[in-house]
């Protein structure tokens, strides 16, 4: 008989049963959708990422880990942050959360804790503590804060990548991707999770495809190869004896 305890979060085991992608390779897929990835370099894109998935864990061991949503709530009361539930975003079921940073508020929606819930617990069967789930959004959108407020923002701290060229004059452009690298980051280390949150989206979003267990594994296998390749040639060459 399966339990119906919910667990805390960080205790999950779902990613053991389900096909799993490292955070560096989930970053890979994030930075891929960028609007100017196809102006970066195999090169690149590994250096974008560490250092994207560096600058988010370095801000999260500025805070201590998470103990309950009550605390989280006062810290970003604090910081002058309200807090709104809205039935779901305007633009799409797919987003689950929205700081907006003229106002100071971050909005969670509860279409976004739905899904989550539905996902753990009926093809999981692991039961999630409510709170917990909240707690994850409001961790990923309140990096968006420190990026605004506080620390500078990622895309805007690494370098630009070449997008045309006249003569002598250069257009670049900021990678904003990598935002969400560092917030996915930042969520997972202060969480203390074994798994990006990032491995959540892309699992939801193949299985509302339509896709079966297999063929995430097999789907999964080729990204890994194609990682791979890309890190093989990020590689500088070997000088020859």
């Amino acid at each position: 008989m399966r339990t119906t305890t919910a667990k805390k979060i960080h205790l999950l085991s779902f990613w053991k049963i389900w096909p799993n992608l490292s955070p560096e390779i989930l970053a890979f897929l994030e930075l891929e959708q960028d609007d100017y990835f196809a102006f970066v370099s195999a090169e690149q894109t590994i250096e974008w990422i560490e250092a994207a998935m560096q600058y988010g864990k370095e801000i999260s061991e500025r805070y201590p880990p998470y103990q309950n949503l009550t605390k989280l709530c006062n810290q970003l009361l604090a910081d002058g942050i309200r807090i709104q539930f809205r039935p779901s975003h305007p633009n799409g079921e797919w987003i689950r959360a929205q700081y907006y940073p003229r106002s100071s508020t971050i909005e969670i929606y509860h279409s976004s804790l739905n899904q989550l819930r539905s996902f753990f617990a009926q093809q999981c069967f692991e039961p999630v503590e409510e709170e917990d789930l909240i707690a994850m959004h409001l961790y990923h959108e309140w990096f968006h804060y420190l990026e605004e407020k506080k620390f500078g923002r990622t895309d805007l701290l690494l370098p630009k990548v070449t997008v045309k060229q006249w003569g002598p004059f250069t257009l670049k452009k900021s990678l904003s991707r990598t935002r969400e690298i560092a917030a996915h980051t930042f969520t997972q280390k202060i969480l203390q999770l074994p798994w990006s949150p990032l491995l959540l989206d892309q699992l939801l979003l193949l299985r509302h495809e339509g896709w079966n267990r297999g063929q995430i594994r097999e789907h999964f296998k080729q990204i890994r190869q194609c990682f791979a390749k890309i890190q093989q040639t990020s590689k500088p060459a070997e000088k020859q004896a």
